[in-house]
């Protein structure tokens, strides 16, 4: 059930997408989602928040009415083929190895016959394997470690982040995303450390990535490292593009030719670094619509909102040929 306010949000999402559809404009979207779990999350003092498998429905029940959802792959060609009237090109994809993924995604998605792209470091096919923003958000939500605990951490970043101020944990793992790796090591073992063991069940297993696949699913390259790639020296970067892509290809069994960047960072010495590698679409997180004339190797993507109707009306102010 939409709320008053989101419901006003919703209707006017519809009447910006009635009339923009009655222009020419060549221009899509791709949405980015991570975890979809419950009741979703609290996106100011949660990295990744979830949306919530309510919500997720109700996203997706309007990008099936509204818009023509193709996969990932095909959402370029659809863009640059549209006409007036007709619908605006959508794709929906997913980052990260996350369990959700099967588990609450892929039924939701089945349920509206709509095709999604799923990319996928590999690294957790044999045993989880938390990454230092998974170990860094467990440790703050059970104050494991103290303010002055981890190296390379403004102390008092930490403490605002241990006391739930708004937005505090972003500043950390702003300042922890800027480290040289080996100092970004330094404090991704002091978060291990803290943390503590993950759940059994965190990550995807080789079963569950292939079936991703079998269920009809593409799956995309997200890096087996996670780095940040416009820091990465020439040969990090070729390294980073290519370590892990060819077993991730062999277990399903399928090209990898799409990549999301991890931290959804690049660059135009990215993109030309992952066009020499093979791959033909390169996803960021650059929130802004895809156009005729998008680069192949630097799509943007628009992250979902915690509700449906604000989600709604940011996918169609961005395919308004006006704004």
């Amino acid at each position: 059930m939409l709320s008053v306010r989101d419901t006003a949000r919703m209707v006017l999402a519809l009447l910006i997408c009635w009339l923009a559809r009655m222009s020419s404009s060549r221009a899509g979207v791709v949405t980015v989602y991570h975890r979809v779990h419950g009741v979703g999350g609290d996106p100011s003092v949660e990295i990744l928040a979830a949306v919530s498998s309510g919500v997720f429905r109700q996203q997706l029940r309007h990008l099936r009415r509204q818009y023509r959802v193709v996969p990932a792959a095909e959402l370029l060609d659809a863009v640059r083929s549209r006409r007036r009237g007709q619908r605006f090109p959508a794709s929906i994809t997913f980052d990260d190895d996350l369990a959700s993924h099967v588990r609450n995604a892929i039924p939701a998605l089945e349920r509206e016959g709509l095709p999604a792209t799923f990319f996928l470091g590999g690294v957790s096919l044999h045993e989880p394997h938390p990454f230092w923003w998974e170990d860094l958000q467990r440790t703050v939500d059970g104050r494991l470690v103290e303010p002055d605990a981890l190296p390379h951490v403004a102390e008092g970043d930490l403490r605002a982040a241990l006391e739930r101020s708004p937005k505090a944990i972003f500043r950390v793992a702003a300042s922890i995303e800027r480290l040289d790796p080996p100092e970004r090591n330094e404090t991704a073992v002091a978060l291990r450390a803290a943390a503590g063991p993950p759940a059994d069940d965190e990550g995807l297993r080789t079963g569950q990535v292939q079936s991703l696949v079998a269920a009809g699913f593409d799956v995309g390259f997200h890096t087996l490292g996670h780095d940040p790639l416009p820091a990465l020296s020439d040969t990090a970067l070729e390294q980073a593009l290519d370590v892990g892509r060819d077993a991730l290809a062999a277990l399903i069994d399928t090209r990898l030719d799409l990549i999301s960047y991890p931290h959804g960072k690049a660059d135009e010495r990215v993109a030309e670094a992952a066009r020499a590698a093979g791959f033909t679409r390169g996803f960021t997180t650059k929130r802004s619509r895809v156009t005729a004339e998008t680069d192949p190797l630097l799509i943007p993507r628009i992250a979902p909102a915690m509700s449906a109707g604000k989600t709604a009306l940011r996918l169609a102010r961005a395919v308004a040929p006006w704004s």
